[in-house]
């Protein structure tokens, strides 16, 4: 034992020699080589590899921060596309009502015209209901006794005569449309002076009845008020004459279809005129002169 623990060092000195001795060695050499060039081809080849190595390693890398810079923008563009959404919807709002706006005043100004032109006063008024089954056309407007609104006052439209008000209320009142099946009112042929009454027919619009035959009327004629129903004031338009027909021998008159003026299903706003027919005789009958 005692000669194995002397030999033992020895054996580790001798290694250790050896190693140094090989370094050195390869140290010589690499220097000799690297001043020779010799060593630069293994150094690019390695220089190479390692790049080559280094983007295969970072590919996956670039890939996902790709990716995942790809997935926060969409997100980003959800979003945007969210807001932008609030407020295209808000816009087409604001547009939609700009239009109503724009279309309301239009109609409102051509009342104006018309109320301009009219000999008696008149309140303008709104639809808020309506009731145009086929044996009944009554609408209710946005006005009653309180702003001065009787029964039979006449309703107009831009069209013309749409009705007349049978009930009343303080703030709302009830108008039966010419077109409804108990609606007459008393007529004239505007090109020959013709008379007669004005039907309601419905959905179908209006008749002109009491015309005998021989009596000239034609299509395209206009139908205008004739103010002997003391109800409407003589010369508002009514409507225009679509059809007349003479041929059942049985009957005495013309059977004749007119075409109100008034758009019954259409009609917003009208005009309710604070007189009426008997009310425009009473004015103009002379002073002392009795009442029938």
């Amino acid at each position: 034992m005692p000669q194995n623990q002397h030999k033992s060092p020895g054996k580790k000195i001798i290694i250790v020699a050896c190693l140094i001795i090989f370094a050195g060695v390869i140290g010589i050499v690499t220097v000799r080589w690297r001043a020779a060039g010799i060593m630069q081809p293994a150094v690019t080849m390695f220089k190479d590899a390692s790049c080559k190595l280094e983007q295969v390693m970072s590919a996956p890398f670039s890939r996902l921060a790709a990716v995942w810079d790809s997935y926060v923008d969409l997100r980003s563009v959800r979003e945007e596309n969210k807001i932008l959404k609030v407020q295209v919807a808000r816009l087409r709002e604001e547009i939609a009502g700009y239009r109503e706006a724009v279309i309301e005043n239009r109609r409102l100004r051509q009342l104006l015209k018309i109320k301009k032109h009219l000999p008696d006063k008149s309140l303008l008024a709104h639809i808020v209901g309506c009731d145009l089954a086929q044996w009944k056309a009554v609408v209710t407007i946005d006005m009653g006794r309180k702003d001065g609104i009787m029964p039979d006052m006449p309703v107009l439209s831009t069209g013309g005569v749409i009705g007349r008000v049978i009930e009343t209320g303080m703030s709302f009142s009830r108008v039966m449309l010419i077109n409804d099946y108990q609606s007459r009112i008393a007529a004239i042929v505007q090109r020959n002076r013709a008379r007669g009454i004005l039907a309601g027919q419905g959905r179908s619009g209006c008749s002109l009845e009491y015309i005998e035959k021989g009596v000239d009327v034609e299509p395209g004629d206009i139908i205008i008020t004739s103010g002997m129903d003391a109800m409407f004031p003589k010369g508002l338009l009514l409507g225009k004459v679509i059809s007349v027909k003479t041929t059942n021998q049985s009957k005495l008159f013309q059977e004749i279809r007119v075409k109100p003026f008034s758009d019954v299903n259409t009609v917003e706003e009208v005009l309710v005129l604070l007189s009426t027919g008997l009310q425009d005789a009473d004015k103009n009958r002379p002073a002392g002169s009795m009442k029938k």
